[in-house]
């Protein structure tokens, strides 16, 4: 099916804050047409007027809080009623926790399982048959450089990532021959509220911009790069597993909990 670029819209999870909101707007200066999900309503009605008064592009907002199970298929179905077209899926949304694994809430962990993987899988799935029939579509799965090994005191989280990578690469596979192009964003450390939200308030502040990180995973999506490795995050990428996760773990061993 051909369809005129300016009629298709690009669909940003967690396009409040950080990295989704800087891919927001790295995306509406290549004239996409914008659909912003976050639980902050606030937020993103301020975020769309910005974007459609400096791009002159298309901008809706749907307020939703994606841990609820129910969301990624009331998203599709919103879509569809309203007979919106998406040509391109960015799955940003996530969270961390920071702590020992046992003393975690368990029901904060089965939401950052929810958010960081179901909502990820669910949103791909009822949108990918719509993007192959179109004549181009794209899907950017955010993971982590934290996919590459494991990650004490965010060990569910770092496992989330885990899946994220290895499920964006084995789908990417099997759509190899198709009008759809399929990468994973791995970021390094970035300079986004996400440390403090998980509880780590003494981590050290991160130096990388998202806007870099933002420019880059678009620019390489656009590309049909398979794994995105933006600034800090491709230097540890090419340091074997078994070497870095040594790294890792000495880094970490200094964290207070």
């Amino acid at each position: 099916m051909y369809i005129i670029k300016n009629q298709t819209y690009s669909l940003i999870t967690g396009a409040s804050s950080g990295i989704g909101k800087e891919i927001a707007e790295s995306l509406a200066k290549r004239g996409n047409n914008l659909i912003l999900i976050s639980r902050r309503r606030n937020i993103l009605e301020q975020i769309a007027k910005y974007v459609i008064e400096t791009y002159n592009v298309k901008v809706l907002t749907m307020p939703c809080d994606l841990t609820e199970k129910d969301s990624p298929k009331s998203i599709y179905l919103w879509c569809k009623e309203n007979n919106i077209i998406v040509d391109t899926i960015i799955n940003n949304a996530g969270m961390g926790l920071f702590g020992e694994f046992f003393k975690q809430d368990i029901e904060k962990q089965m939401s950052l399982i929810e958010l960081n993987i179901n909502c990820l899988v669910k949103l791909t799935y009822y949108f990918l048959p719509d993007l192959l029939k179109l004549s181009k579509g794209y899907i950017l799965n955010v993971a982590s450089i934290a996919a590459l090994y494991p990650l004490p005191y965010y060990c569910v989280y770092g496992a989330t990532k885990a899946f994220v990578l290895s499920f964006t690469e084995a789908l990417r596979f099997e759509m190899r021959d198709s009008n759809v192009t399929i990468s994973c964003l791995c970021p390094g450390d970035t300079d986004t509220d996400f440390f403090v939200n998980a509880g780590n308030v003494k981590k050290k502040k991160p130096t990388q911009p998202p806007s870099i990180v933002a420019d880059t995973a678009v620019r390489l999506l656009m590309k049909n790069e398979p794994v995105i490795f933006p600034a800090n995050a491709n230097m540890m990428s090419k340091i074997p597993r078994r070497i870095l996760k040594k790294m890792v773990f000495k880094r970490i061993s200094s964290y207070k909990v």
